[in-house]
């Protein structure tokens, strides 16, 4: 007879088994999103910046080309990333700062969270934005997958974008929190 020891799962088994249900989940969400972005041109500095459409979370319809002639930060997050919670709250506190060139600022949700559970782009614009989350010069919507894989095509929880005037990319990093400075460089020659 064989004890319950025995044929349970001893805790490096157990690792494994979690790590490889973790593992196909990924792949099974993931599995859309790396097919699309293989198909997808990859992103220049200096070139225009390919359009979409968004729909933000007053319910409007936007397309990103609508915000040609102002410079725009488009960024992309995840509500479950501590990065993006971060990130958000310093974009809060240097919102006057950011904005006062004209910059609009775009943060969308990329789609699906990446695959995880979190609040949506309204309820984490509510926790961690404050007041100048309510600003129509800081729009909040949730990203569609084609403008996820367009524009993020490896799944990176906190990307943004730097679009000049004329809707030219002209930068591109993570962690707004940890390029406070490039942002607002950008915000002040645009």
């Amino acid at each position: 007879m064989t004890s319950f020891a025995q044929t349970s799962l001893t805790a490096p088994r157990l690792l494994r088994a979690l790590l490889s249900v973790a593992v196909m989940a990924l792949l099974l969400f993931s599995a859309p999103y790396a097919a699309m972005a293989e198909e997808k041109a990859v992103l220049k500095l200096g070139a225009p910046a390919p359009d979409f459409a968004f729909t933000s979370r007053d319910g409007s319809a936007h397309k990103l080309s609508q915000f040609r002639g102002k410079p725009v930060m488009l960024w992309f997050f995840a509500s479950w990333c501590p990065t993006c919670i971060s990130s958000t709250g310093t974009v809060s506190q240097r919102f006057e700062q950011l904005t006062a060139g004209g910059m609009q600022i775009i943060q969308l949700r990329l789609y699906n969270n990446l695959g995880y559970s979190g609040p949506s782009a309204e309820e984490f614009a509510q926790a961690y934005a404050g007041a100048p989350g309510e600003s129509q010069q800081w729009l909040w919507g949730e990203a569609s997958l084609e403008a996820s894989v367009m524009y993020d095509p490896r799944g990176y929880p906190d990307l943004y974008f730097l679009i000049d005037r004329d809707g030219v990319l002209r930068g591109a990093n993570g962690a707004p929190n940890a390029s406070m400075n490039d942002i607002l460089e950008f915000a002040g020659e645009s």
